[in-house]
């Protein structure tokens, strides 16, 4: 129970710092109707070269980055930073409850 605790934790920071992200790109002016790979291209062409690199070689998934990254970098950058967000907070909120300790109930309340 403790490690889907952890996992929880971790997903609803993640997802945290990604709608952190977000709200940056958003108050510094960058135009977050344009797609989400274009505006990573244009900020920072080698990490996106990079992830693609790691996901499809290193880790040997490349259906992951062929049908889940791609899509998901072809939506306008808004929409591909909220449906991170929503999983993730969703699911990390879900693992929170379900690791949770459970108290033993008395069959008096005092």
């Amino acid at each position: 129970m403790m490690l889907v605790s952890l996992l929880g934790r971790v997903l609803v920071i993640l997802a945290l710092a990604l709608l952190g992200l977000g709200l940056w790109l958003w108050l510094s002016g960058a135009d977050v109707t344009q797609p989400a790979g274009q505006l990573w291209f244009s900020l920072d062409v080698s990490s996106l070269n990079g992830t693609q690199v790691l996901i499809q070689r290193h880790l040997r998934l490349p259906w992951l980055w062929d049908g889940l990254f791609v899509p998901l970098l072809q939506r306008p950058t808004w929409e591909a930073v909220l449906w991170p967000v929503i999983g993730g907070l969703a699911l990390g909120g879900l693992l929170l409850l379900a690791g949770r300790k459970r108290r033993r109930r008395s069959g008096f309340r005092t």
